[in-house]
């Protein structure tokens, strides 16, 4: 419940928003040639924090929709989510930099700075804090910081909140279109349970966002190459001795350490029992071990297994291994 958006917003959808968009810069071109020289400058300064705001307003439904999926979304989702509304929040700085055009604006622009500036914290704070909880399961310290981060983030909310109200004041000009609604804070709630749960899903075994190597046993062949009989059990032709094939897949998204593969026959005859390394993966590679002559006997029923058994920083500990029963057939 706490990973929901705090409140709806109000959009044009789909075809209906460039229009809208045409519209709005329209009546600004129309509104500003009209105006006098100093009317004229506020109005174009406030075209501009306008045109700042709108893209925060809609990285803020960006960032809560893609906290809403922490669990189950890649660690690349995440900062593009939070580049973009850095982005936004720089071209803002740079406007309130500059300065407004008249004394009249300076106090919107001060609050409008100070809300940038709590926001420009609270992202960085909570992508970092995010990413850190992932990449260290063990840390605690991540819960304080992702804390102090959404506190930063709904003290921004307030500020631009603050920001809207000036804007309504007499002596200020009236902007064009009215500023959209800007909310940073990707949920509500008491803050410290917020963090808990983001660190919970961060950490979730579905999450991508870790940056975690992902070695998994992907299959195993055999050399006679097994066939499966109509009762579901893989048949090896005669032959004295078997020689296996296990390919090793790297699905996380770091390269790899150098980890030692564990092949085991057991069954008929003497348990043999093997051990290969799996070299560097780099993410999304694989490679194939080979494990040739295991001895065997004719009519014996076996089980040969491959895993990886000392993994400790993986992404998924449960596809570290794979294990088929297997027949020999007779001459």
């Amino acid at each position: 419940m706490i990973l929901e958006p705090p409140r709806p917003k109000k959009r044009a959808v789909g075809r209906l928003l460039w229009p809208a968009a045409l519209t709005a810069a329209a009546v600004v071109a129309v509104v500003v040639s009209g105006a006098g020289a100093d009317t004229r400058s506020e109005l174009e300064y406030l075209d501009a924090m306008h045109e700042t705001v709108s893209d925060l307003s809609l990285g803020g439904d960006t960032l809560r929709v893609v906290i809403s999926r922490l669990a189950r979304i890649e660690r690349t989702e995440l900062v593009t989510a939070t580049d973009g509304i850095r982005e936004s929040l720089e071209a803002g700085l740079e406007l309130v930099e500059a300065g407004p055009p008249s004394n009249t604006l300076i106090a919107a622009n001060a609050v409008y700075r100070q809300a940038l500036e709590a926001w420009t914290v609270g992202v960085s704070g909570f992508t970092s804090g995010v990413l850190a909880a992932a990449d260290d399961p063990t840390s605690t310290v991540v819960v304080d910081n992702i804390a102090n981060a959404l506190a930063e983030l709904r003290a921004g909310d307030r500020l631009y909140t603050d920001l809207v109200r000036e804007l309504g004041m007499e002596d200020v000009p009236d902007p064009v279109a009215p500023m959209p609604e800007v909310v940073m804070l990707p949920a509500e709630g008491e803050l410290l349970t917020l963090s808990l749960a983001y660190v919970e899903a961060a950490r979730s075994p579905n999450s991508g966002i870790a940056l975690r190597p992902g070695l998994a046993v992907m299959s195993i062949t055999s050399s006679p190459l097994w066939n499966v009989n109509p009762s579901d059990q893989a048949v090896v032709p005669a032959t004295e001795a078997v020689s296996f094939s296990v390919v090793v897949s790297n699905i996380g998204n770091v390269a790899s350490e150098p980890e030692p593969l564990t092949l085991t026959v057991a069954g008929a005859s003497e348990p043999v029992v093997v051990t290969e390394n799996v070299p560097v993966l780099e993410a999304g590679e694989q490679t194939a071990l080979s494990f040739p002559d295991i001895p065997v006997v004719q009519g014996g029923v076996y089980e040969v297994a491959a895993i990886l058994s000392e993994l400790t920083n993986d992404v998924n500990l449960d596809d570290n291994a794979v294990s088929v029963m297997f027949e020999v057939n007779e001459d």
